[in-house]
């Protein structure tokens, strides 16, 4: 079918001046565009998914914290895992770069619209298995390709979804997703769930142990990451907490355990250095008590009161609540008399 029947001449003509100068064309046919749209390149999404880098670092760093982890879980013995920098490669660049055999995963990433591809290579699975076992980590090289035995698929599939909980996790703070297994090939080249002119964002997991090492790879789509592109963008400028329930009540209990420093001041005076020096047993200091005592707390002033006696104990009837410094704005108006309560006080 010719294409007349959908573009004119003048629309094919400013296609092409777009692709052949991979520009963000701005001129006559601009004003086609409602007023507020957005510009884009339809030649390459290059400048997209550069945005979209310092995000997709901090997701992937989370990733490799939490896989850490999770092979120490799976194999009992710490491994080396070194975190990679995102690459921005094409669909055929990353698969003819592949060796074969390699587990080459299709993933889904939902809310995300599209597969994305996990893929452990061959190197990686032999270590796995090779350490779960008690092996010495003399590299294995097969004498000729050949598929993934009984035991490596299943030690496959266990690395699957110890990857689906770290990509979950590491997600969460940014978007919640849930991860799901939609086919596995050993040869990248049959993998036809991706396009191969698709621009891709490959983070990359090195794992290594004594003299072996293997590497995983996560390839995202560009076109999965657009619906949801200005929320990760937004979220570069947040803070995303991890509260703990667990965590927070024990700091409540250890705050409220916590000593803290109580002084009742009474008055006070200044006196020059040679006056103190001048002082001997039988002087006497005149000094002025105000009506009212100050309970401080660390030094920081909390309640006042009138000071006296309650049970044999010297003591303050509080009587005012101070607040905290910067607190009041005006001066605090009179709490309700509370009856004295037994307080030792350094005067």
């Amino acid at each position: 079918m010719s294409t007349d029947q959908f573009l004119t001449p003048d629309e094919r003509a400013a296609l092409m001046e777009v692709v052949s100068k991979k520009v963000r064309g701005t001129g006559s046919g601009s004003s086609a565009f409602l007023d507020g749209a957005l510009p884009y390149d339809l030649s390459s999404q290059d400048y997209t998914v550069s945005s979209l880098l310092p995000v997709l670092d901090t997701i992937h760093e989370r990733f490799a914290h939490r896989l850490r982890i999770g092979l120490f879980e799976l194999v009992r013995r710490d491994l080396i895992v070194t975190v990679g920098s995102i690459e921005k490669r094409s669909y055929t660049d990353l698969t003819t770069s592949l060796s074969v055999p390699c587990s080459v995963n299709v993933i889904g990433m939902a809310p995300l619209s599209g597969p994305a591809l996990l893929i452990f290579d061959q190197e990686l699975i032999f270590m796995i298995v090779d350490t779960f076992f008690g092996g010495t980590g003399r590299p294995y090289k097969a004498a000729s390709a050949r598929d993934f035995t009984t035991t490596e698929t299943r030690f496959i599939q266990r690395l699957i979804q110890l990857a689906f909980g770290c990509l979950e996790g590491a997600w969460e703070p940014f978007t919640k997703i849930t991860c799901d297994h939609q086919g596995s090939e050993t040869k990248p080249q049959f993998i036809t769930a991706l396009n191969p002119t698709e621009l891709l964002a490959v983070s990359s997991v090195h794992i290594s142990r004594d003299t072996i090492s293997g590497i995983m790879h996560l390839a995202l789509p560009y076109s999965i990451l657009e619906p949801i592109r200005e929320n990760l963008l937004n979220s570069l400028c947040k803070e995303h907490p991890n509260p703990s329930e667990r965590l927070t009540e024990r700091l409540r209990e250890g705050v409220r355990d916590s000593q803290v420093d109580v002084r009742c001041f009474l008055a006070g005076f200044e006196l020059m250095l040679s006056e103190l020096l001048a002082l001997g047993i039988g002087d006497v200091i005149p000094v002025n008590i105000p009506p009212k005592a100050i309970l401080q707390v660390e030094d920081v002033p909390i309640y006042s009161g009138h000071y006296g006696v309650a049970q044999g104990w010297r003591a303050l009837k509080i009587e005012q609540n101070l607040g905290l410094p910067g607190e009041w704005t005006e001066p605090p108006a009179a709490a309700p008399a509370h009856d004295f309560a037994p307080f030792t006080a350094k005067v």
